[in-house]
């Protein structure tokens, strides 16, 4: 029965009957370019992000944030967190691991291995040299979009100095929460949650079920017929 079954899916995919793609939502704010926010890093202000609003496809699998300019090394890590308007709350849904700024224009790409947020809730994804400065005096700043007071991702452009003092994050109103600046340049990765197919698939999907069924039956009367 199991060859059966595996051989039935084989003709759905040959016949040109393929598996319905997930629903999926991008968000990309780097279309166009104004200027770099400064100075991220140390020991100006430590914490730079975007806030974003999440839409019905609600399961975060990836997002990335920029920096430009400066020489480096920044000690830097990069963080999720729900955003009550005024700043980070809870406790962290992604932080990575230590990563570091030397130079130029870098995109930092993190994989949450699937984050599932609240439809309509705000995040905030943000790098942050809190809890990790030297005492050193090297900063570098991140690009934003220029499209002053509107944001494209149901959010803005945020930051705030807490210097090495992390918890602050969570506990004290950030800077710029009025969206002055627009949006940081930020993409971001979506799934709808528990893989759950566009409604336009599910013709699709009932029909390959039915040849596959079809193909199961052929072979049960073939069986019988021939004894």
């Amino acid at each position: 029965m199991r060859h059966i079954v595996l051989v039935g899916f084989a003709a759905l995919l040959t016949a040109g009957v393929s598996v319905p793609a997930m629903a999926q939502t991008t968000y990309d704010t780097t279309g166009s370019y104004f200027g770099d926010i400064t100075s991220f890093g140390e020991p100006d202000t430590s914490t730079y992000g975007q806030v974003f609003t999440v839409g019905s496809d609600n399961v975060l699998n990836t997002f990335s944030l920029y920096l430009e300019g400066g020489s480096g090394p920044i000690s830097f890590k990069g963080y999720l967190y729900a955003w009550d308007g005024s700043h980070a709350t809870g406790s962290a849904l992604y932080a990575s691991g230590t990563l570091s700024f030397t130079g130029g224009l870098s995109e930092y790409d993190f994989s949450t291995g699937g984050v599932t947020l609240a439809t309509g809730q705000q995040y905030v994804a943000f790098l942050s040299t809190s809890g990790l400065q030297d005492g050193g005096q090297i900063t570098t700043g991140m690009p934003f979009d220029g499209n002053f007071g509107s944001s494209t991702i149901g959010g803005g452009m945020v930051w705030y100095n807490t210097g090495n003092d992390f918890s602050a994050l969570t506990s004290n109103s950030w800077d710029n929460t009025g969206n002055a600046v627009g949006d940081a340049w930020f993409k971001a990765s979506f799934d709808s949650a528990g893989g759950v197919p566009e409604p336009a698939s599910w013709a699709m999907m009932l029909g390959g079920f039915g040849m596959v069924g079809g193909a199961l039956r052929s072979r049960r009367k073939a069986a019988v017929s021939f004894g």
